[in-house]
């Protein structure tokens, strides 16, 4: 089995610090990022810190011809998936835009995983969906988890 793994949104905060971790694990890492919240210097720190390259293609998970050449390029054994967007008073504000990136994005990646059957897929979604908790970790059954708008910040 291939130990490579693309990462979208790897320029980010948790999708950097994942990186590190799967170069460090041994893994070869592939990120996908199109710098709307994150910044090149996140993977020279990344490279850095880690003392092995990333292999980087600046891109968007809605551009499908750029994903597919990705797939056929690289052996890719699994997805780590960090490349939606999070705040949620601009979600409110300017709802399409995130439907466009969070949902069509992700269906965008699910349909090229599939050509070269790629099953296994991690998800990373943010804690701004609940409500402040006194009990950790936080899942799906925490308080406020059906209001998802309570409280909004832009964390």
């Amino acid at each position: 089995m291939s130990k490579t793994i693309l990462v979208t949104g790897g320029a980010g905060y948790i999708g950097s610090h994942a990186c590190v971790a799967l170069l460090a694990a041994g893994f070869e890492v592939i990120v996908l990022d199109n710098f709307s919240n994150s910044h090149p210097i996140a993977l020279e720190r990344v490279q850095h810190i880690a003392g092995k390259a990333v292999i980087f293609q600046h891109g968007d998970l809605r551009d499908r011809a750029a994903l597919e050449q990705i797939f056929r390029a690289h052996a890719i054994s699994a997805v780590m998936h960090f490349a939606g967007l999070k705040a949620v008073g601009e979600s409110c504000s300017n709802p399409l835009a995130y439907y466009d990136n969070n949902v069509v994005g992700t269906v965008n990646l699910l349909q090229v995983m599939q050509a070269p059957g790629v099953q296994r897929l991690i998800f990373s979604s943010s804690a701004t969906v609940y409500r402040p908790s006194a009990v950790m970790p936080l899942d799906e059954g925490a308080a406020g988890a059906t209001n998802l708008w309570a409280n909004q910040t832009d964390d």
